[in-house]
């Protein structure tokens, strides 16, 4: 049974308790999936460090356990200088909702880390 989850994106900027939960280095980039407390709730988003600009980063999640994949939530285009980060979306404690940090970097190719 799917699990009802909102899907409002908020800028994680003034979270607190900020913390990596998963990471994944691909091609000398640091892709990590990030969570915090934003006005008392559990959000979580992806950041890349190293960030080349053209690199795009974004969120999956499921609600079902993973049989369905919501893919690009808070997708981002790095520009140079710009934010290496996505918008935030809130976290849930059922084991039927995961979430992944993913980016397509530009070589082409897309990389994820491992689901939480």
């Amino acid at each position: 049974m799917s699990v009802s989850m909102s899907q409002k994106l908020v800028d994680p900027t003034n979270a607190t308790d900020k913390r990596t939960v998963e990471s994944a280095v691909v091609e000398g980039r640091t892709l990590e999936f990030r969570v915090g407390d934003i006005n008392g709730v559990q959000h979580a988003w992806t950041r890349l460090i190293n960030a080349q600009s053209g690199d795009e980063i974004w969120i999956n999640q499921t609600t079902d356990g993973g049989k369905t994949w919501q893919s690009n939530l808070g997708r981002r285009k790095i520009q140079a200088g710009g934010r290496n980060y996505t918008d935030a979306l809130p976290t849930s404690s059922s084991d039927q909702v995961r979430m992944q940090g993913w980016t397509r970097l530009t070589s082409g190719k897309e990389y994820n880390t491992r689901a939480f």
